[in-house]
């Protein structure tokens, strides 16, 4: 156990493995107006949140609150799609005014992000990473099984106008996208804004894919070919997630990051805690494994008891993720929606 405390006598967030938390990923519903391939049915994930059932917007600044005490930097809120949340702008102003952290960020479809990008950046959100998989209007659309590409443009360009730091998150997929992935670098590039591809991870719809959707960060380094500067090995930026980074080989700000969640996992650095928008803290995207926070909230828990539950989750935390082992079928099966990616 840590022997040093944070802010109130709390000891700050340290698994048994060592490992320090200072990321809280907080999904604010499990509902999405995007239904996209990798990560839903067509139908969607079957019964959504009701709305008793979501964590109100006092209960989730109280959380925020606690996790901030323990250590917690940066807030990212996800979903499903977090702004399909009915006055998710109020839910950012207040928990910015309530926990005062400046690390507020969000991971978006940018579906509705046009219309919402100021407002959120008057609220205190610093930034957003938009999904973004296709540059082509017909093919987006049928990755999205419904998105409007002209839309997500537009929410990029009004992230850019609100001040927000934007980053853009592509799943390359074999046989589908994978012929745009130097096409949406130099898009991004020529708006300033870095690009990073995720690795399909086998979770939810994502798991009921054949094997050649599957494209690895050596993969898509190689199709990048001269972009990149074949000589430079990849780092961490930041501390702030899992993404690694390769530089441009024309030198400058630009990069590409890589999320390697398969191919090389980086679970021995990770620093980042879930709480669902049901309330559940899960320790790890890939597990099944939670603890109720919300139902601890109403029953009346005070801070330092919701410190000690989070303590308690993150105590039982595993090394590293199943996806290459034999627990898989017990995790695959965990909605990346519902959990909040």
């Amino acid at each position: 156990m840590p022997t040093t405390f944070a802010v109130d006598g709390l000891p700050p967030l340290v698994d048994a493995q060592g490992r320090r938390y200072d990321y809280l990923r907080l999904s604010v519903t499990d509902r999405c107006d995007f239904a996209c391939v990798y990560c839903m049915p067509p139908s969607g994930e079957g019964e959504h949140a009701l709305r008793p059932e979501l964590m109100t917007f006092e209960e989730v600044a109280q959380l925020v609150s606690v996790f901030a005490q323990l250590g917690v930097q940066r807030v990212r809120f996800t979903g499903g799609e977090p702004l399909v949340r009915r006055d998710v702008v109020n839910l950012v102003e207040l928990v910015q005014r309530r926990t005062g952290l400046t690390k507020l960020v969000m991971t978006t479809n940018g579906g509705r992000l046009g219309e919402l990008a100021a407002p959120l950046a008057r609220a205190g959100l610093t930034g957003v990473n938009v999904s973004l998989d296709s540059l082509d209007p017909e093919r987006f659309h049928a990755i999205t099984r419904g998105g409007e590409l002209t839309r997500v443009l537009a929410g990029v360009h009004a992230a850019l106008e609100a001040g927000l730091d934007v980053k853009l998150n592509i799943v390359a997929l074999g046989g589908i996208n994978d012929d745009e992935v130097g096409r949406l670098v130099d898009w991004a590039w020529d708006l300033g804004i870095t690009p990073r591809f995720i690795e399909l991870m086998p979770l939810g719809e994502a798991a009921t894919l054949p094997a050649e959707r599957f494209l690895s960060h050596a993969a898509l380094r190689e199709r990048l070919g001269d972009r990149l500067d074949r000589s430079a090995s990849w780092a961490s930026v930041g501390g702030h997630g899992p993404a690694r980074y390769v530089a441009s080989r024309t030198g400058g700000d630009r990069r590409v990051g890589f999320i390697t969640a398969v191919s090389s996992d980086f679970c021995d650095a990770c620093n980042r805690v879930r709480v669902t928008a049901r309330g559940d803290l899960r320790a790890c995207l890939a597990s099944r494994r939670a603890v109720s926070l919300r139902d601890a909230l109403r029953a009346g828990a005070s801070d330092r008891e919701l410190a000690w539950l989070i303590h308690g989750a993150l105590g039982s935390k595993s090394a590293g993720h199943f996806f290459t082992s034999s627990e898989v079928d017990e995790h695959r099966h965990v909605g990346m929606s519902l959990v909040g990616g």
